[in-house]
């Protein structure tokens, strides 16, 4: 999440270097997805100062995505570091724990998230990620246009998100008439090896297979599912279109089809030239839709801060009125509590 220190507000004079908190899972399940937030950031930081001459130093804190550390370094950032205004890295468990002290001290949220349950978390909290409902309703019912009427679902017990994607499709796949014939949770934090969860879903045969699943631990999952000879079609979300899902899929990512958001390196002028410009910076890392994100939302913050100067409750206010911003992760249009609800999913086949 990046903090965004509006260095307490005391006039609407700009400071020479405004400094900007950022907690992110650096270690744990998403810090594939915390070092690409980072590395959004830094180009931020840079475009920021060539295009408006403003100075942003992002402090970074670990969120680890794990609430009992994300909490005490949220603090650090409030009351040693002095930010108003915070973006935060996905992990729904840890973006939840923070939301309340945040409301609290009237800090300035901006959550990389896919929970619903942050859409009312409070008048300061923006949810930068859309909700993981409109993707679970997409494929939900692409599997069972397809003549899919069966289906097994594996998600992350420990995750938010994932379990509100579970209940979602179980939900959603049978009001369209289909039946879940298998459902099982695992965490992320401990569990990589799947295999006997395979061998229950061979034997509950289903015509399809949902997987709700991190970047990483959904390569390792497909990749059992294929040695356990499992040949039924296999569905994922979006946190699948990574570099790292493919470095752990291998050959067995060939035909699986999820729901993708619409950044992507080949996607419009703006997205290829962010790609570009991160690849020739960053090497061979993928850049991802989180780090697009963040990137799009720091843009916003430095174009609120040219707009109104330091004034807390203005720039809050005029980042709610953002509607069709077309930046480097699509359109971003919050509604009027702050969230983005939904995006325009495509679906990807690898």
């Amino acid at each position: 999440a990046i903090a965004v220190v509006l260095v307490r507000f005391g006039g609407e004079k700009k400071p020479e270097t405004i400094k900007i908190g950022a907690l992110l899972p650096l270690t744990g399940k998403f810090a594939t997805l915390g070092e690409d937030i980072r590395n959004a950031l830094e180009m931020a930081r840079d475009d920021i100062k060539e295009m408006r001459g403003l100075d942003f130093k992002f402090v970074y804190e670990d969120s680890a995505a794990d609430p009992k550390i994300a909490v005490p370094a949220a603090n650090k950032l409030i009351a040693v570091d002095k930010v108003e205004f915070i973006i935060a890295g996905p992990g729904s468990s840890a973006n939840m724990a923070v939301s309340l002290i945040m409301e609290q001290n009237k800090i300035i949220f901006a959550a990389i998230s896919a929970t619903p349950r942050l859409n009312g978390a409070g008048e300061y909290i923006f949810k930068l990620h859309p909700d993981i409902d409109g993707e679970v309703r997409r494929i939900a019912k692409f599997i069972y246009d397809r003549g899919l009427k069966t289906a097994a679902i594996i998600y992350d017990s420990a995750s938010d998100s994932q379990t509100t994607g579970k209940d979602a499709f179980l939900r959603d796949f049978a009001a369209l008439g289909g039946e879940v014939v298998f459902v099982e949770g695992y965490d992320s934090k401990t569990v990589t090896d799947f295999r006997t969860t395979f061998a229950k879903i061979k034997s509950a045969a289903p015509d399809a297979i949902y997987i709700l699943a991190v970047e990483k631990v959904a390569g390792t999952a497909v990749k059992q599912a294929r040695e356990m000879e499992l040949a039924q079609p296999i569905f994922g979300w979006s946190p699948f279109d990574s570099g790292e899902f493919l470095n752990g899929a291998g050959s067995a990512a060939e035909g699986v089809i999820i729901t993708a958001q619409p950044f992507s390196c080949s996607g419009t002028e703006l997205m290829r030239d962010y790609c570009e410009k991160y690849k020739a910076r960053f090497g061979s890392s993928k850049p991802s839709q989180y780090g697009a994100h963040a990137y799009d939302m720091a843009m916003l913050v430095a174009s609120a801060v040219d707009e109104f100067g330091f004034n807390k409750e203005k720039i809050r206010t005029g980042l709610l009125k953002t509607r069709g911003y077309q930046g480097v992760s699509g359109d971003t249009t919050f509604d009027e509590g702050g969230n983005i609800r939904d995006k325009d999913f495509e679906f990807r086949i690898f």
